[in-house]
């Protein structure tokens, strides 16, 4: 399955991303699609009227809305796997398109080790030691991946 992300917030990118990974699916942004998605995914500050003339499923990370539509869904964040998957059992990929097979393993690894370096950066309210602590990692090889990373120690 392939979806079409349009117009997330880094916050909303960062916490669907793992996710859509978890779900074994595929993403991109609006502006790079191909017009090969399944289904597109929309921020909370977009305005999904303009979208439902694409004959795609849409889901909304919006709270319910007063807007309904047979193709459009609620779902806001934090996804869970119990709320997700029904609806992805009643979204089926389009099968003449051909799909990535791959994904990058260190991308993806990069993208959640610097998440999760951040987070334990945020909750230590930055202090290494105590953010290594909860990561368990040597405190040495935080910052080595800090520097790596280039993360200060505010966690930007």
């Amino acid at each position: 399955m392939h979806a079409c992300l349009v117009g997330l917030t880094q916050q909303e990118y960062d916490a669907l991303i793992p996710v859509l990974c978890y779900l074994d699916i595929s993403w991109e942004d609006y502006r790079a699609t191909g017009g090969d998605a399944d289904v597109v995914v929309v921020g909370v500050g977009v305005a999904v009227e303009e979208l439902l003339d694409c004959g795609l499923p849409i889901i909304s990370l919006k709270q319910k809305s007063d807007l309904l539509h047979a193709n459009l869904y609620y779902l806001p964040l934090p996804w869970r796997e119990a709320l997700v998957a029904p609806i992805l059992k009643q979204l089926t990929p389009r099968p003449n398109l051909p799909r990535r097979q791959s994904v990058n393993l260190n991308i993806y690894i990069r993208h959640v080790e610097t998440l999760l370096i951040r987070q334990a950066l945020l909750v230590s309210n930055g202090v290494v030691s105590k953010a290594a602590d909860l990561l368990q990692i040597q405190r040495t090889t935080l910052i080595e991946k800090m520097r790596r990373y280039n993360i200060d120690k505010a966690g930007s």
